[in-house]
């Protein structure tokens, strides 16, 4: 469509359907089906990825909201979201620039380590509290780098382990427990969350400390999204436009993203452009326009 990447890309649709038409040729296969066969294998990637990252996470995927983003995110996402089971989709007002914007406004982070090879005792506790302290000035030393001249934000953790053992956990520590010189309270720590990640535990076993690490961070600056009043308007496409959509080749509405505006409602089968993507919706999806001008996609059970 000519709204793609500002006006500046044209698709040129008959070296495409040349391209895909080779394939077809070895495969045997029409050229409309062996597209479809390119997308359907790019859905399945992205399906076995994201499973993969929710069985780690234990979560339940039809219990989240899937938001796409990127230039290609929002061609594929409502397709992604009904295999995975995922009910809801919300694409923000401009997709493509989602990862410059958050760079924009992420926090500054870095990250410090230093080893040092330490029983825990309350004896080497004056240790471990001198390297966190050092290694607390390089992170607002590179901070003030970055030019971010506010309070810094520190988190302190130690790898740790069981004498004898040849791996380590990173254990988060209360700043307070430094001070107080608490030992108990650090070994508790390493006791805790070695038991939620093994299933237990040795109360009796000594313990090393392997690594000291501070992460510095420097807060980014407050985001907020305009926000209008959501309406009920007449929805009317920009024009109608043949799609192959799985089967055959059907004519379905192309909305311009421009003219929608909070309350705009429409369904799928259906083509929606911009200038920085372009959202496929199958049949049997309904979008609505938010107050916070994102496209918010559900499907029909």
């Amino acid at each position: 469509h000519r709204e793609m990447a500002y006006g500046q890309l044209r698709i040129e649709t008959q070296l495409a359907h040349r391209v895909v038409g080779e394939l077809a040729a070895r495969l045997g296969r029409p050229v409309e089906q062996t597209a479809q066969a390119i997308l359907d294998i790019a859905v399945s990637e992205m399906f076995v990825e994201v499973e993969k990252l929710a069985s780690r996470a234990g979560v339940d995927l039809r219990d989240f909201t899937l938001m796409p983003f990127g230039g290609g995110g929002p061609m594929l996402g409502a397709f992604l979201a009904r295999e995975l089971g995922i009910k809801r989709v919300m694409a923000p007002r401009r997709p493509g620039v989602v990862s410059a914007l958050g760079g924009l406004v992420a926090d500054l982070r870095g990250d410090f380590i230093r080893t040092i090879f330490s029983p825990l005792s309350g004896a080497s506790l004056p240790g471990i509290r001198e390297a966190f302290e050092a290694l607390a000035q390089e992170g607002r030393d590179w901070l003030a780098a970055q030019g971010h001249d506010a309070a810094a934000q520190l988190t302190l953790s130690c790898d740790m382990r069981y004498f004898g053992q040849s791996y380590e956990i990173e254990v988060v520590l209360s700043p307070q427990w430094l001070a107080d010189g608490d030992a108990a309270a650090i070994e508790q720590a390493f006791h805790r969350t070695h038991e939620q990640l093994y299933d237990f535990h040795d109360p009796d076993g000594a313990i090393e400390l392997v690594n000291v690490r501070l992460s510095a961070i420097g807060a980014g600056p407050a985001l907020s999204f305009p926000e209008t009043e959501e309406i009920d308007v007449p929805t009317h496409p920009a024009r109608r436009v043949p799609v192959y959509t799985g089967l055959t080749v059907e004519t379905v509405d192309l909305h311009d993203r421009q003219t929608l505006v909070p309350g705009s409602a429409f369904h799928g089968p259906a083509v929606v452009v911009q200038e920085d993507t372009t959202f496929a919706l199958p049949a049997g999806t309904q979008a609505r326009v938010d107050r916070h001008l994102n496209l918010v996609l559900t499907f029909a059970e």
